[in-house]
C-alpha cells in the first residue's frame, strides 16, 4: 500500500490557517465597506479600522510565505478594499507657513488632573483657538483666570452640551444650532461662531455628538454631522470655516467621509496609519489603544502646516493642533 507524502507545515499551514484567513478577512472588509453606512454594528468597525488594516498587512505577509498565488491574490484584494477609506477621505492642502493654530480637547469629564497641566499646554502651543468638550466649571474658570484669551463662548452652550470655546480673535455671535432632533433621548446641538479675523469673518464650528454605542446614539450621531454639514456649506458661500472637536466618528466611518462631501470640507489629518486621539485609560500604562475621532476640518481655501497631536494631561483623550494658513484676501 503506497504511503502518502507527508505535507510540510507551510503546506498545513496554508490549508487549515491562510487561506481560510484571507477568504474571512476579504469578505469582512467588503462587508465594512459596502453597509458600514446603513448597518450600527458594522460601522462600529472602523474604531478599530487600524487595526484591521495591520490584520490585512500580516495575512498578506504569510501569504506571501505560502507562495501559494490564490492565497496572494485574495490577501491583497482584502488589504486593497480595507485601504479604500482612508484613501477615499478629502485632506487639506500643505502651506510652508502656519499663521493660525487650533487646538481641540475633550477634557474627560472624571478626569483628576489639575487644570494646571493642561494650562501649562496652552502656555507652549499658544493657540489662537481653543475648541473644549466636556468641560466643567471648575476647568472653564481656571483656563479663564489663566488670562490666556480674550474672548469665550458663552454659558449656554457649556450648560446644555459641555462645549466651551476660548479665542484670541473677537467673538462676533455665537449660535447654537436648532437640528430637528428625532430620538427623544437626543438634544446636543453643534455650537456655530461668527469669529473677526482682522475686520473678516471666520467660522468656526464646536462639534460633540453622541458616542454610537447604542443604535439611537448612532443615528443620532449620523443626524448630527449631517445637520452641521448642511449649515456649514451655507457658510462657505460667504467666509472660511473651521470645524473641531470631539466628532464621535473615526477617520475611516463613511460618516466622516460623508460630512466632509456633505459640507465641502478638508480634513486636516490623511492615511490609515493615524496617531490616537481617544484610548483605554485601563491600557495606558501599556500603549495608547483606542480610535482616532478627534479632528479638526477646513474649507478649501484653509491650507495646513501642521497637524499634530499633543501630550496626555489626564483625560482619556489627547489634544488635536492644527497650525492652519488663512489666504488674506
Amino acid at each position: 500500500m503506497p504511503i502518502a507524502p507527508r505535507r510540510g507545515p507551510i503546506a498545513l499551514a496554508y490549508r487549515v490557517l491562510v487561506l481560510p484567513g484571507v477568504l474571512v478577512y476579504l469578505f469582512a472588509v467588503s462587508i465594512v465597506v459596502l453597509a458600514a453606512d446603513r448597518f450600527w454594528l458594522v460601522d462600529l468597525l472602523t474604531f478599530a479600522w487600524p487595526y484591521v488594516v495591520a490584520v490585512g498587512a500580516f495575512l498578506t505577509v504569510a501569504a506571501l510565505i505560502t507562495r501559494r498565488l490564490k492565497a496572494i491574490v485574495i490577501a491583497l484584494a482584502g488589504l486593497g478594499i480595507a485601504l479604500i477609506p482612508a484613501i477615499d477621505v478629502p485632506t487639506a492642502h500643505s502651506s510652508g507657513v502656519g499663521g493660525l493654530k487650533v487646538l481641540t480637547a475633550n477634557l474627560f469629564v472624571e478626569n483628576r488632573e489639575s487644570p494646571a497641566v493642561f494650562i501649562n499646554l496652552l502656555r507652549r502651543e499658544k493657540p489662537d483657538i481653543v475648541v473644549l468638550q466636556e468641560a466643567t466649571l471648575r476647568w472653564v474658570e481656571a483656563i479663564s483666570d489663566a488670562g490666556l484669551f480674550a474672548y469665550q463662548s458663552g454659558p449656554e452652550a457649556l450648560g446644555r452640551d459641555s462645549l466651551k470655546v476660548f479665542s484670541t480673535l473677537p467673538i462676533r455671535a455665537e449660535t447654537q444650532l436648532k437640528r430637528a432632533v428625532t430620538e427623544p433621548r437626543a438634544y446636543k446641538q453643534p455650537l456655530r461662531l461668527e469669529l473677526d479675523r482682522g475686520g473678516k469673518p471666520l467660522f468656526l464650528y464646536a462639534l460633540h455628538p453622541e458616542t454610537p454605542r447604542r443604535p439611537w446614539q448612532w443615528r443620532d450621531r449620523n443626524a448630527y454631522l449631517s445637520a452641521a454639514a448642511d449649515a456649514v456649506k451655507g457658510d462657505l458661500q460667504s467666509a472660511p470655516v473651521i470645524v473641531a472637536g470631539d466628532w464621535n466618528t473615526p477617520t475611516w466611518s463613511p460618516f466622516f467621509r460623508n460630512f466632509l462631501r456633505q459640507a465641502g470640507l478638508a480634513s486636516t489629518a490623511g492615511g490609515w496609519l493615524q496617531p490616537v486621539t481617544r484610548f483605554s485609560l485601563k491600557l495606558e500604562a501599556f500603549a495608547y489603544i483606542g480610535a482616532s475621532i478627534d479632528h479638526i476640518a477646513v474649507s478649501p481655501d484653509i491650507f495646513l502646516h501642521e497637524r499634530r497631536v499633543g501630550p496626555a494631561f489626564g483625560s482619556n483623550h489627547l489634544p488635536v493642533i492644527a497650525e492652519l494658513a488663512i489666504p488674506q484676501n
